[in-house]
């Protein structure tokens, strides 16, 4: 549905190729804010990259989800603790932008959809 209602020009400036590491900091903060499961978030991103989202973008978006997933903060305070939960993130905090650098480094040029 991405595809339809975000023009293609619109997106290859904030997430295409040509916004270099700016489109990575974009995947990674709107992956780490995406609430919701595979099933939601996968098909997103699959529908980012069929209208021109860099393939770094999509990779640092996917890790950050993974990752960071701030949705489930409040939870995972609750069980584990806030120090455990800072600890975390701080340990996790620059993977999503180097994913999204070495996966554009090294497959900016791969067709992957």
């Amino acid at each position: 549905m991405v595809q339809h209602l975000v023009p293609a020009e619109v997106m290859s400036r904030w997430l295409g190729a040509e916004s270099g590491f700016r489109g990575i900091l974009i995947g990674t903060a709107i992956g780490g804010s995406m609430p919701g499961g595979p099933a939601v978030c996968l098909p997103m991103a699959a529908g980012l990259l069929r209208v021109g989202a860099s393939v770094g973008t999509m990779v640092a978006f996917i890790t950050s989800w993974s990752l960071w997933a701030f949705a489930r903060l409040p939870l995972e305070i609750g069980i584990m603790g806030w120090k455990f939960t800072i600890i975390r993130l701080a340990c996790t905090f620059f993977f999503p932008p180097i994913a999204g650098l070495i996966a554009n480094l090294f497959f900016s040029r791969t067709s992957v959809i």
